[in-house]
């Protein structure tokens, strides 16, 4: 049947899924490669399996995978020419269901990315980005002082620095400069750490089949992007098709407000560091939150605290759910 005298926009969707499988080399009736070591790539990948799924989901709407494949794209053309392999570009990004895009339309010119929390200090902003030699910024979140606006795309706008010598040389294959940890080392300086595209990839590739996750799941995208954890977080479900639900800050912080989210939204998967689940368990217990669709929750970052593990389950809160702690080798609890 051909739908072009009726509905013109299946024939574009047709044309636009095309253009995504001869980009990436991707025959959709073949089996998938047997590697592909980049980010951005396996995004572009899932886009064109997914192109019609909701990809993200905040408070205010959602999108579909070729929505934001299509942002992406248009960041990666506004940057195009002024950043590339060697260099580092600045994410200043709300938590909200554009901000994978960014993220990707920035690694889609070979450069790394420092996302930046707009919270963040103006001072520690100016500073974490004098230490990676940043140069260009897509922010949804306004400019800082001496940031040139060069181009819009969507809500982001793309913008220069001046330029600034730090000397630092970023290795092939980075995909983030991950701000210190919380507390840190106070004898050392604060400077950027490098994340790889296969650091994140490693995690994505040995979570994703241990819990048997596809398409049909919904995870959260509950931390920064800015944190080491978040980076890897938002990864799983997006590469693989499924749908990711945004936590706002507000909802993050309020554990009752977060266990409605999940029992609403009938999220699968959960990723938590064990303080927040402690939380998140306390909570569900004292509102009878029952969480049938839950499947899994990954734990990591912090010792666990078994105790809340105990109430978690004698409450039955979620009877389905495997608890994994994920800081290492993935092991059930």
């Amino acid at each position: 049947m051909n739908a072009t005298p009726d509905h013109p926009e299946l024939d574009q969707l047709t044309a636009d899924v095309a253009a995504l499988h001869g980009r990436i080399g991707l025959d959709p009736a073949a089996r998938p490669p047997e590697r592909r070591d980049r980010i951005d790539i396996r995004f572009a990948a899932a886009a064109a399996r997914h192109p019609t799924r909701v990809c993200t989901r905040d408070t205010a709407q959602q999108s579909t995978y070729l929505e934001l494949d299509w942002l992406a794209d248009d960041i990666a053309r506004r940057l195009s020419g002024r950043t590339g392999p060697g260099s580092a570009v600045a994410v200043r990004a709300r938590r909200t269901r554009t901000a994978p895009a960014a993220v990707v339309g920035a690694l889609r010119t070979g450069a790394a990315v420092l996302p930046l929390e707009p919270g963040h200090h103006a001072g520690l902003q100016e500073h974490l980005m004098r230490d990676a030699g940043v140069e260009m910024v897509v922010s949804d979140s306004g400019l800082l002082r001496d940031e040139i606006p060069l181009a819009k795309a969507g809500g982001y706008v793309i913008a220069a620095r001046p330029e600034t010598a730090s000397g630092r040389e970023i290795p092939p294959g980075t995909a983030f400069l991950a701000l210190p940890p919380a507390g840190g080392d106070p004898g050392r300086a604060l400077t950027v750490g490098t994340v790889t595209h296969g650091d994140v990839l490693s995690w994505v590739d040995a979570v994703v089949p241990m819990l048997e996750s596809g398409p049909d799941e919904v995870w959260t995208y509950f931390h920064s992007l800015s944190l080491d954890l978040g980076m890897r977080e938002i990864w799983a479900p997006l590469l693989c098709g499924a749908r990711a639900v945004v936590v706002d800050r507000d909802t993050a912080s309020d554990a009752r407000a977060f266990a409605r989210l999940l029992a609403e939204e009938q999220v699968s998967v959960v990723t938590q560091l064990p303080s927040a689940f402690a939380r998140l368990a306390a909570a569900a217990r004292v509102t009878r939150t029952s969480l049938p669709a839950l499947r899994h929750v990954l734990l990591c970052g912090e010792p666990l605290d078994t105790a809340a593990l105990a109430d978690w389950r004698d409450a039955h809160i979620a009877p389905q759910a495997v608890v994994w702690d994920v800081s290492g080798p993935p092991t059930a609890l």
